[in-house]
């Protein structure tokens, strides 16, 4: 039986029949990234970037900017590519869990109080700017170290 603690009421994302695309948003203050606990699964418990889900006719850009705002109460605007991670979860009998392309970008806050600390949206635990040589003390998740390591950033 599939374990349904920390799932959505509509989750297809679970075991899905087609990759799915996600975006996510890397919001740099100083020397500190911007982080989200994530509530839900895949992942839940783990430190990532804002992110989620890219909508049916929307642009990747849009929705990075979309998600940026609604996990942190943030306007963000896209500044450049991140970087683009494959990120594919088995179960303990070899079937794809989950399967997302996750296209991150740099993005920079365009509103608001540059000081101001994030606001977690319902689907985050806490959203909060760790300095990157803290980063390693989090439990981040898998595709996050892997585009860390892909940008030279405290990894």
């Amino acid at each position: 039986m599939v374990n349904n603690k920390n799932l959505t009421p509509f989750d297809l994302r679970h075991y899905p029949i087609v990759p799915l695309v996600g975006v996510g948003v890397l919001l740099i203050r100083g020397n500190s990234l911007l982080l989200v606990k994530r509530k839900f699964n895949p992942d839940a418990g783990y430190w990532s970037i804002p992110g989620g889900h890219l909508d049916l006719g929307e642009s990747v850009q849009s929705a990075a900017e979309r998600e940026g705002f609604e996990e942190t109460g943030f306007k963000v605007k896209v500044s450049k590519l991140a970087g683009i991670i494959d990120k594919i979860m088995y179960d303990t009998n070899g079937k794809v869990e989950y399967h997302y392309v996750l296209i991150n970008y740099f993005v920079e806050q365009i509103e608001g109080d540059l000081n101001k600390p994030p606001i977690p949206d319902s689907d985050a635990l806490d959203a909060k700017f760790v300095p990157f040589e803290e980063l390693k003390t989090y439990k981040l998740t898998e595709s996050l170290i892997e585009l860390l390591k892909q940008l030279k950033l405290g990894f």
